[in-house]
């Protein structure tokens, strides 16, 4: 689904913790699953980084790249940096949102945070710097135009 974007201002330094859903022009839902708690009865950290993932993908997607599918010219997960603020149980609806915040000449990053239907506030968030990559010839690529149209940074 595609909201509208504020401009959410802030420092020169990001604080995800202030992030809310009004910040994201893409935002996906997903269920939890039963099989996504561990042992203390939450969702397991590394599923997180799966609910992150499966959102990243769907809005790559939009932006005409198949991570499904071996295009030549696709992305390649570079870095990752996560933030968890809450702790998030089974059942819950959360969504998730993504949005370019930096482009440079081959990379670019992704912000992406992680919302409970019970909170405005996030229960994660975190950075992902994506490389535009050509598979065949194994080197990194200008970045595309679609990227580059997508570009939505956070004004100071």
């Amino acid at each position: 689904m595609i909201h509208p974007g504020s401009n959410f201002k802030t420092s020169s330094i990001l604080n995800h913790k202030d992030l809310r859903k009004e910040d994201f022009e893409f935002i996906s839902s997903i269920d939890t699953r039963w099989r996504d708690m561990d042992a203390i009865q939450h969702v397991n950290n590394a599923t997180i980084l799966s609910y992150y993932e499966t959102v990243r993908v769907e809005f790559l997607g939009r932006l005409g790249f198949s991570l499904v599918r071996r295009q030549s010219n696709g992305v390649i997960l570079a870095s990752m940096q996560i933030d968890y603020f809450s702790q998030l149980s089974h059942p819950s609806k959360i969504d998730v949102g993504c949005r370019i915040t930096r482009i440079g000449t081959k990379s670019f990053d992704l912000c992406s945070a992680l919302f409970s239907e019970l909170s405005e506030y996030p229960i994660s968030a975190g950075k992902f710097v994506l490389v535009t990559f050509d598979y065949i010839n194994q080197k990194t690529i200008p970045i595309s135009k679609s990227i580059k149209d997508s570009y939505l940074p956070f004004i100071d």
